[in-house]
């Protein structure tokens, strides 16, 4: 039976729920495990942490999920027994699933066989199709959200923590985590999610690649870096083929492709539906037709082809840098695009933009970086303005994600890579036409 540190052994919610130990913990709430008196049943039980419940818009998110919890109904899905108020303490009473979570599973056992990472996706998809039949889209899927439940050779999955769901068809008014709020996990998150917009299915679809390419290699598609770069990645850089990282499993091309759709920047490349792409996962591994000269024998991935290096009439576009003149908060962005061969023009805040192909706006200091992304947000609005990148530090998720929001082009993350400062110049220049 699980420990529980807290109070709340032995407490009894709503006259019938006697909390006998944790399961686990959220960002809104705890999850109890409780045994139903009367009924002699355990039950998770789901309480919104106190603090939570006073942030805007959380009990109504907490009310969603369990109008979104009884309108599922999939085997795969957690089954809604009850919910209601104790008080100013919010519940939800649910199935109480006894299994492993799919993070446990690989961090124990090591990883799947090709086979059984793909047969076990396909039932991931068969959750989320019926959930997506219904208007709902899940938004936080990753491993720990996929629970095994029997024997390991031939489980059932549970995906969990619909408590992120939305409504594909609500009016805007009526999205609960409102535009460009950013919740979920970096490392499972399509573009149009870390950029704030309204969900749809294919923004699951993004994420069950995500979760499929950790199956198949190890890890996610942008790995364990900071989640300003997992982001910056979902955005801008196109994912490792899964071939490529790990050419001794034997992973059918067709399969990477599947992947690679699936992590697709624009939503209408991806498969069309949850549907499509379970059956589509199925066929990638049955063996390819036999020619009159034997199997087709599989092509040799070539080796990944390193980035081209800026054209001189690239580097002779102007790049404007907003910067404090004390050198100790410039971090050398000057010097590195300098250095990069970039044609570099020092940039007043109320300087025309006219001209210029590029700006890159530095805080003022590391107490600045709110308005430092306040005026880089500012500036995207500005007559003639380029693609404006801001710098701030590279812990700073969510002066990431509210700049992606806002309209910066990129983010870079200081301590400074001047490597990477190129890069990205490099590629707000090309998409100055």
């Amino acid at each position: 039976m699980p420990e529980t540190g807290d109070a709340w052994l032995g407490r009894v919610v709503a006259g019938r729920y006697q909390v006998t130990g944790t399961i686990g913990q959220g960002g809104m709430g705890t999850v109890y495990e409780a045994e139903q008196l009367g009924l002699e049943r355990y039950v998770a039980l789901k309480v919104l942490h106190p603090h939570v419940a006073k942030t805007p818009g959380a009990v109504a998110r907490f009310q969603r999920e369990a109008q979104l919890m009884a309108r599922l109904k999939h085997p795969g899905a957690v089954h809604l027994f009850d919910h209601g108020a104790d008080g100013d303490i919010l519940y939800l009473a649910m199935e109480r699933v006894f299994g492993l979570p799919l993070d446990e599973v690989l961090e124990t056992y090591g990883q799947l066989e090709v086979k059984a990472a793909v047969e076990l996706t396909a039932r991931v998809l068969d959750v989320l199709e019926a959930a997506h039949d219904l208007g709902m889209v899940h938004r936080d899927l990753k491993p720990s959200n996929v629970m095994l439940v029997g024997e390991l050779s031939a489980p059932t999955v549970k995906v969990l923590d619909f408590g992120l769901a939305a409504l594909v068809h609500e009016e805007p008014q009526a999205r609960l985590t409102g535009s460009g709020q950013m919740l979920g996990t970096p490392a499972y998150m399509s573009p149009e999610h870390c950029r704030g917009e309204p969900p749809d299915g294919r923004a699951d679809l993004y994420s069950v690649g995500c979760l499929l390419h950790e199956l198949l290699v190890g890890q996610p598609p942008f790995g364990d870096s900071p989640a300003v770069e997992v982001m910056s990645g979902h955005l801008y850089r196109p994912p490792p083929p899964v071939r490529q990282l790990r050419p001794e499993r034997g992973i059918p091309e067709a399969l990477e492709k599947l992947v690679l759709a699936c992590l697709s920047k624009e939503k209408a490349l991806r498969p069309a539906s949850a549907r499509e792409l379970a059956s589509r996962l199925r066929e990638s591994l049955a063996p390819p037709p036999l020619r009159g000269e034997g199997k087709k024998q599989e092509r040799t991935q070539p080796p990944p082809v390193p980035p081209p290096a800026p054209s001189p009439e690239l580097l002779a576009r102007p790049v404007g840098v907003i910067e404090p003149e004390d050198s100790t908060h410039s971090h050398g962005i000057t010097t590195a695009l300098a250095v990069a061969g970039y044609r570099v023009v020092p940039c007043r805040e109320d300087a025309s933009l006219e001209g210029l192909h590029a700006l890159v706006v530095v805080p003022r200091s590391d107490q600045a970086q709110e308005e430092a992304l306040a005026l880089a947000s500012t500036l995207t609005t500005r007559p003639h303005a380029p693609p404006v990148l801001l710098c701030g530090s590279g812990e700073d998720f969510s002066l990431m994600s509210r700049a992606v929001a806002g309209g910066v082009y990129d983010y870079v993350p200081l301590p400074l890579d001047p490597t990477d400062l190129a890069r990205k110049v490099g590629r707000a220049l090309r998409s100055r036409r």
